[in-house]
């Protein structure tokens, strides 16, 4: 029943207005690294919303699974109208596997309130110190074992955590904090650290540092000088600070890896690796083994029994080859077939890649590098820049970003001919953690396919909007069917095909009036039919999870997230949006106004505001409405303050084309805080153009 959005930030900790029920917001996990093959305790905080009633624990991923240990929950509230105390922290019981993937995990919590944003949580392969209450400092470090991960908080400005352990001469160890790559998705977290590493011997002398390796997060691999006590600071680059921003950091002497080449490997296959890093050191015969599954993912590099932490890897059924040094012009190019890929690196300073290959005109081709991808594993230090140029050097087509610091594009030859790909760095940088896989494929018709939001939360009888986002690709242009997978019992949604002219589709998610408490991670599942040459093919894409995250003054942010989840929660706010007409036919000029009547919970008697489209700040980030057809907002009664009824008038101007049941719904909106508010949905209203 609840689609959430962001309101104007007029104050980041504003507390929850009386009556209004807000889900769970969950803003850090302590200690925030659980070793596998163990079982610990953690506890997962709150900001200003209650984790009262949780009850299960949705965890992305196989081998780790928790459970919530009850509390004590805080007395109920004899006026329905009053708001039950918050509860802000709960303890979970987390039991990794010990084959467990190590990482990153999206969880999310269900209570009887909804289900919550995300959290994280890390699985490691080393023992785990908990956060100590009392700060350390350089006087008095916290000793830490090799290997180990300790867990803290940059809790204050100018803090700095001190660690301190004892190495010999010639051992080399990766000392690596995990932190930023932990707060990009969390919703409740405007400010993000930029954490610091640095080594020091007794006396105070600065032996090595580290700032950015995973993108804001430090790794440094340090030789050690002599027999010795060291230590380890770790503070925020700015000397900034917050109680929330939790940390692991691990220390190893084993064998590690930073990035590894070759960087594409095909499904299933054996290659020999070269890893950058402290395993770099260890020997030269490391191999890796992909996935079978073709996609982005990771892999431990392999070495007479021993293995490495994961390294990313891009699986490709293409043909793969390496690039051939010296390849710095194109008459030097490196040879690849098309469809093809090319494993590369720009080794040095001002280095340049040339990749020759002979295409057809008219045909068109994607290029594409995979390095260095926000929120991926992909973490080279390339920002690359390609060039498309004939084999004298003139530049036909160029691209700097395409998906975050990669870059890629579609080129159409001219001419049937020779044309060579140059690979650069933008800035000109260059060294072994330059590592990039090089794609060119033809540009085959396909989709992706997002749902925003990424949770439902929907009380018994009622119900909550999906906004399904479809971006075709390469001359695709036929529909897109959508289903969901994995709904929890009672719960249902809509039929939803979005046509070749629409992009975007509505889900209305409905539990029954006797579906019970529970929750369930789900699936938003694309389907479509491609016909090329007489064959037919099916496309199944399934969708990103859009997350919500707060923006600074109030905007609303988002992040592609994993984890999809729907819960049937207890009773809400606004029992029920209704709605007189389900069913609207429109000719091409034609205005219709739908009756809205609001049916609110005992608890809740403020402010409503309804709407169809997904607006925020003057911004639309979902529309399902029909090419043509629009919200008249001024004929449209749509604050309807502490009142019940309201309405939305939709027009189709004269040029709209002709539909038949395109679903849509009206949404009641209701401010959680300052920041954040709810929308409970209406039934399926199904729109149909005629001329």
């Amino acid at each position: 029943m609840r689609t959430v959005t962001a309101l104007l930030c007029i104050s980041l900790f504003a507390p929850a207005v009386a009556a209004q029920t807000s889900f769970p917001m969950v803003t850090h996990v302590s200690p925030v690294a659980v070793q596998r093959g163990t079982t610990a305790e953690v506890t997962v905080e709150c900001r200003t919303s209650s984790l009262a009633g949780a009850y299960k624990v949705l965890l992305e991923g196989t081998g780790v699974t928790a459970e919530v240990i009850p509390g004590k929950e805080p007395p109920k509230a004899a006026d329905p109208k009053t708001p039950a105390a918050l509860v802000l922290s709960c303890k979970l019981k987390v039991t990794v596997a010990p084959d467990a993937a190590t990482g990153v995990r999206e969880f999310r919590i269900a209570s009887a309130l909804g289900i919550s944003s995300l959290g994280q949580l890390l699985v490691v392969d080393a023992p785990v110190i908990a956060e100590k209450p009392t700060p350390s400092t350089m006087a008095k470090p916290l000793p830490i074992a090799i290997p180990s991960v300790v867990c803290g908080r940059i809790r204050l400005a100018e803090a700095v955590d001190y660690y301190t352990f004892t190495a010999k001469a010639g051992q080399t160890l990766t000392l690596e904090v995990i932190c930023a790559r932990i707060q990009d998705k969390i919703h409740d977290l405007q400010k993000h650290a930029d954490p610091l590493l640095a080594i020091f011997d007794t006396d105070g002398r600065e032996l090595a540092a580290a700032d950015d390796g995973y993108f804001a997060d430090p790794v440094l691999t340090f030789t050690v000088p002599k027999d010795a006590e060291y230590r380890i600071a770790v503070r925020d680059a700015k000397y900034d600070g917050d109680p929330r921003w939790v940390y692991a950091l691990a220390i190893t002497d084993t064998p590690r890896a930073v990035y590894s080449f070759p960087l594409a490997v095909n499904p299933g296959k054996t290659a020999k690796a070269s890893p950058v890093g402290s395993a770099a050191l260890a020997d030269k015969d490391w191999t890796v083994t992909a996935p079978n599954a073709v996609g982005v993912h990771t892999a431990s590099l392999k070495l007479n029994g021993t293995e490495t932490n994961p390294v990313p890897v891009v699986v490709t059924p293409l043909p793969l080859v390496e690039e051939q040094e010296p390849n710095d012009t194109p008459k030097q190019a490196t040879r690849i077939t098309l469809p093809g890929g090319a494993n590369g690196r720009i080794g040095t300073k001002r280095d340049l890649d040339h990749f020759i290959f002979t295409a057809t005109k008219g045909k068109a081709l994607r290029i594409e590098i995979f390095a260095r991808r926000f929120g991926t594993p992909l973490t080279s230090q390339l920002d690359s820049q390609i060039d498309v140029m004939t084999p004298d050097s003139k530049i036909v087509a160029s691209n700097d970003d395409l998906v975050g610091k990669d870059s890629g594009l579609i080129f159409t030859p001219l001419a049937d001919g020779e044309y060579v790909v140059r690979v650069r760095d933008l800035n000109n940088k260059g060294g072994a953690g330059f590592v990039y896989y090089l794609e060119c494929d033809f540009a085959r018709p396909d989709f992706t396919i997002k749902c925003d939001p990424a949770k439902a939360m929907i009380g018994p009888g009622s119900r909550t909007a999906w906004y399904v986002q479809v971006a075709r690709t390469n001359g695709f242009t036929g529909p897109v069917t959508v289903t969901v997978e994995g709904l929890p019992a009672g719960v249902t949604v809509n039929a939803l095909t979005i046509p070749a002219n629409m992009t975007q589709g509505l889900l209305v998610v409905s539990a029954a009036k006797d579906a019970n408490l529970g929750a369930s991670i789900v699936k938003v599942i694309g389907t479509a039919e491609l016909t090329e040459a007489n064959a037919t093919t099916t496309l199944v894409r399934t969708a990103v999870a859009v997350e919500e995250i707060y923006l600074p003054g109030g905007g609303r942010g988002r992040f592609d997230a994993g984890l999809m989840a729907v819960a049937v929660t207890s009773a809400s706010d606004l029992a029920e949006i209704k709605v007189k007409q389900t069913r609207i036919t429109l000719k091409p000029g034609e205005e219709v106004k739908i009756d809205v009547e609001v049916l609110r919970g005992p608890q809740y008697d403020k402010a409503v505001t309804l709407d169809v489209p997904l607006r925020h700040l003057g911004s639309v980030f979902g529309n399902p409405l029909p090419p043509g057809v629009t919200m008249v907002d001024g004929k449209s009664k749509t604050l309807l303050g502490a009142g019940s009824t309201g309405h939305i008038t939709l027009k189709a101007d004269a040029n709209a084309a002709e539909c038949t049941d395109v679903p849509v719904c009206v949404q009641g909106f209701v401010a959680i805080n300052f920041v954040v508010k709810i929308g409970y949905a209406s039934e399926v209203i199904w729109v149909t153009v005629k001329k």
